[in-house]
């Protein structure tokens, strides 16, 4: 969702429409997105995004990124989505992140607006994954990490920490 939201607060047309968010958002904390470009049609959004600076229009940015679940070690979703969201066309095992998105694609927005922030959290995951149906069929090892009591963004404690930026 943080791309798609910097579309929304853009001033330039995306998908037929100027939505011009940035006149009614003053501050934007994207937690866990993928800001990196990357191959394939799923980041041409992305590349899109990452072709303007919004703090010019005044909108406070912070992106969030998580680290402690590594490619090679958090089971195969987790691997197959670093790879998916690396542009150097890796299987993803070198990679650290949420689980879902390598930190080096969580804190790229720095590279385009400069004057963002950013924050890394370690040991923080990118989801719930035991609190929903489907959980340990889709992730067994994430949902296993969330069970045993490892944080995600949405935990209170965590919350507290990039809340805090507000």
């Amino acid at each position: 969702g943080g791309w798609i939201c910097r579309a929304y607060l853009s001033s330039r047309n995306y998908g037929g429409k100027k939505y011009n968010g940035h006149e009614l958002v003053h501050s934007l904390i994207t937690l866990g997105s993928p800001h990196g470009n990357a191959p394939g049609p799923a980041f041409k959004g992305v590349e899109w995004v990452n072709r303007e600076d919004l703090t010019s229009y005044g909108v406070r940015a912070l992106a969030v990124g998580g680290t402690g679940y590594k490619g090679d070690s958090s089971g195969t979703l987790t691997k197959n989505s670093y790879a998916f969201c690396c542009p150097i066309g890796t299987d993803g095992s070198q990679y650290d992140g949420d689980g879902v998105t390598p930190i080096e694609s969580a804190l790229a927005m720095k590279q385009v607006m400069p004057d963002s922030d950013e924050m890394l959290l370690d040991d923080v995951g990118h989801f719930c994954w035991s609190d929903v149906f489907g959980g340990e069929t889709l992730a067994p090892e994430l949902t296993q990490f969330h069970k045993d009591g490892r944080p995600w963004y949405g935990d209170d404690d965590i919350v507290e920490k990039w809340g805090g930026w507000l």
